[in-house]
């Protein structure tokens, strides 16, 4: 007859399963590696869509620059006629809630608008201008420079976040908050954007040097 020693009994017994203390143990260092593992992942979630919006922020801002740019480089001085008034001797006019700005607000006419072998009704010149509507800076433009009564500007959102724009201008060796100099072009404009997120963002451009003739009435 076979016989099972009590101390080897025991041994199999242990060797049969956890306690409820072990477990309750495992279950808890499982949690803890888990927990850990779920805050590593929710941080690297979090600064990769950090890094996106920021990415995508920054793109923003690019992007209006380089409309800016283009704008601005090509002024061009040439009088123009607004609602079918008579010619006016401004070439560039700017001041607080122009074009129904929130802040300041900026227009004139700028060369280089691509019309390859004249296939469009238009010409190469167009009536340009900046305002911030709602924190948003806007392009609005026109088709012709010479606009009739009635002509309604097509307008583009191009940065948001903007809480403002200013403009300054530099001639004879001094910069001013206005231009009001007739059938003349500053000598370069001084662009200032206020963002929530950035702060003040300044661009300096320099114009032709160049004056019409100023008219008489």
């Amino acid at each position: 007859m076979l016989r099972i020693n009590p101390s080897a009994r025991s041994r199999v017994k242990q060797a049969a399963g956890f306690t409820l203390l072990e477990v309750l143990v495992a279950i808890a260092v499982f949690a803890m590696l888990s927990l850990s593992a779920y805050q590593v992942m929710n941080g690297v979630q979090r600064s990769d869509a950090q890094s996106r919006d920021h990415n995508e922020r920054l793109q923003e801002i690019q992007r209006a620059m380089v409309m800016l740019d283009n704008d601005f480089r090509q002024v061009v001085p040439r009088k123009v006629r607004d609602q079918g008034e008579l010619v006016s001797d401004t070439l560039l006019r700017s001041g607080e809630y122009l074009l129904d700005s929130s802040s300041q607000g900026i227009l004139f006419t700028r060369l280089g608008w691509q019309n390859p072998q004249q296939m469009f009704p238009r010409g190469e010149v167009l009536k340009v201008g900046y305002r911030v509507v709602e924190g948003t800076l806007e392009r609005v433009w026109l088709r012709y420079p010479d606009t009739v009564v009635g002509a309604e500007p097509l307008v583009r959102p191009i940065l948001t976040g903007v809480e403002s724009v200013t403009f300054r201008f530099y001639s004879d060796k001094t910069w001013s908050d206005e231009w009001t100099t007739p059938a003349a072009l500053p000598e370069g404009v001084m662009v200032r954007l206020t963002l929530k997120d950035y702060g003040e963002i300044e661009r300096v451009y320099m114009l032709p040097h160049s004056a019409l003739e100023a008219s008489d009435t």
